[in-house]
């Protein structure tokens, strides 16, 4: 009986930066083309959080406005952009079962985005994460 409280509490729990052997790449077929960026580029990884909230649903990643990956936990994805400022967002997408909710209105209103700034060839690291459960996700910066 006392188990069923300690487990429901877990759920509640934000979610938490990965190990870095944990994290894999989001698959080629969630990761979809950008615009071309031209010749001088700097990475941006995006990589999502570990935990009970939103974990069986996957995130959609904006790149300008333009879908650019969705990611399940412990995904990370490598954006070469050019330099100067981009905006970076956070959404809900469609998916099986609950996760349909994420394409609604509600949904599309918990949208976050945060303004980055690439330079040529630098490695920019950033993390998705849920800092509670009715919070919406968040794009931070990552070390």
């Amino acid at each position: 009986m006392l188990a069923v409280p300690l487990l429901a509490a877990g759920c509640f729990m934000p979610t938490k930066q990965p190990d870095a052997a944990m994290v894999k790449p989001a698959p080629a077929d969630r990761v979809f083309a950008l615009p071309d960026q031209g010749a001088s580029t700097g990475n941006v990884v995006v990589t999502r959080d570990i935990g009970a909230v939103g974990s069986k649903c996957a995130i959609g990643v904006m790149v300008d406005e333009q879908m650019a990956a969705h990611l399940n936990t412990a995904e990370s994805v490598t954006f070469a952009l050019k330099p100067g400022r981009h905006l970076l967002t956070v959404t809900g997408i469609d998916g099986p079962g609950l996760c349909s909710f994420n394409a609604t209105k509600s949904a599309l209103a918990r949208r976050r985005s945060t303004e980055i700034f690439v330079d040529a060839d630098t490695t920019r690291k950033y993390r998705l994460s849920f800092p509670a459960v009715e919070s919406p996700p968040v794009i931070e910066p990552a070390f």
